[in-house]
C-alpha cells in the first residue's frame, strides 16, 4: 500500500467493530438411491435445523422406546361429565344380553296385532280350533331302507288302525314302532287332550340317525368293517276335524274352477259364406 492509499483510508470516519452473522440456513442432504429398471434415483431431503437442547421439554425427554405421547392418535381420551364423574364407555346390549330376543317378543308381538287390529290370519286360526301333536322316536336300529315302507303303510290311516296293522305285521321293525304308536297316544290324550277314537295319522317320515361301526371277521386274517345304521320314525297326529275341513276346501275349490271347453271361447273374425276347407 503506498502512502496515498494509506492517507485517504487513515481520513475516513470509524465504522466501529465490525460483525458477521451467518443466518440459519437448511440444511440439505442428497440421498442416492438406486432402484430397478432405471427407475429411482437422487432426491433431495430438507430438514429443519435441530432444536437447541433448552427447548426439548421434560416429558419427551423421559419417554422411552416404545411409548406414544400424550397428543398421539392412538391416545384414548379420557372424557367426564360436568359433574366430574367418568363417562362410561357404550357397550352393545347384545354383548351385555346375547338372549334378548326372547324378552323382546311380545313388544313384536303386540304390534304386529296392532297392526292387523286384532284379526287372525288362516293358519292361526286352525291352530286355535284343531289339535295337533308331532311325535318323535327314539333312534331304531333298523336303516331306512326297512323302515320307509312300514311309515308309507300307516301314513293317512287311524291311530287305532295303525296299531292295529303294526300288531300282525310280520316286519321286525314293526314292533319298535308299536310301541312307538302307543306312546304317541299317551302324549296326544295327556298333554293334547285327543280323543283316541277320532285321531288319525297325517304324516309319517323317517330320519336318519348316526352310525355304529362293527367288525366282521373273515377268512385269511381279514376284519370288514360294518356300518349299522340308526333311524327314527316321526308322526303328526290329527282330528278327524282336520280332514273334514280339508276334504271340503278341495270339493271348493273344484266347484270355483271354470269348466273345461274343447274349444276355447273366443270371437270369430273374418266370416265368409264358403268353406274354409
Amino acid at each position: 500500500m503506498n502512502a496515498r492509499v494509506a492517507l485517504r483510508w487513515a481520513g475516513r470516519p470509524s465504522l466501529g467493530p465490525i460483525t458477521t452473522s451467518i443466518p440459519t440456513l437448511l440444511t440439505f442432504q442428497r440421498h442416492k438411491s438406486s432402484g430397478w429398471f432405471g427407475f429411482g434415483g437422487s432426491k433431495d431431503e430438507r430438514k429443519a435445523p435441530a432444536a437447541p437442547e433448552s427447548e426439548i421439554s421434560i416429558a419427551d425427554a423421559q419417554l422411552q422406546r416404545g411409548d406414544l405421547a400424550g397428543n398421539t392418535l392412538f391416545d384414548q381420551e379420557e372424557m367426564t361429565t360436568e359433574d366430574g364423574f367418568p363417562v362410561l364407555p357404550v357397550v352393545n346390549p347384545l354383548i351385555i344380553d346375547p338372549e334378548r330376543h326372547k324378552w323382546t317378543w311380545p313388544k313384536r308381538a303386540d304390534a304386529r296385532e296392532h297392526r292387523r287390529r286384532g284379526r287372525l290370519s288362516k293358519k292361526e286360526q286352525i291352530m286355535q280350533t284343531e289339535k295337533e301333536l308331532l311325535a318323535k322316536s327314539h333312534m331304531f336300529k333298523t336303516s331306512l331302507k326297512k323302515l320307509g315302507p312300514i311309515a308309507r303303510q300307516i301314513a293317512g290311516k287311524s291311530l287305532d288302525h295303525a296299531i292295529t296293522q303294526m300288531k300282525f305285521s310280520p316286519k321286525k321293525a314293526a314292533r319298535d314302532v308299536l310301541g312307538h304308536l302307543k306312546q304317541a297316544k299317551n302324549e296326544a290324550i295327556l298333554h293334547r287332550r285327543m280323543d283316541p277314537g277320532q285321531t288319525y295319522i297325517e304324516q309319517a317320515w323317517v330320519g336318519r340317525g348316526p352310525f355304529e361301526f362293527a367288525s366282521s371277521h373273515r377268512a385269511k386274517g381279514r376284519i370288514d368293517r360294518l356300518r349299522l345304521p340308526y333311524t327314527s320314525l316321526t308322526v303328526v297326529l290329527k282330528e278327524e276335524k282336520t280332514r273334514i275341513r280339508i276334504m271340503k276346501e278341495k270339493e271348493e275349490k273344484y266347484m270355483r274352477k271354470k269348466p273345461w271347453v274343447q274349444l276355447p271361447n273366443r270371437a270369430i273374425y273374418g266370416q265368409t259364406q264358403y268353406y274354409r276347407w
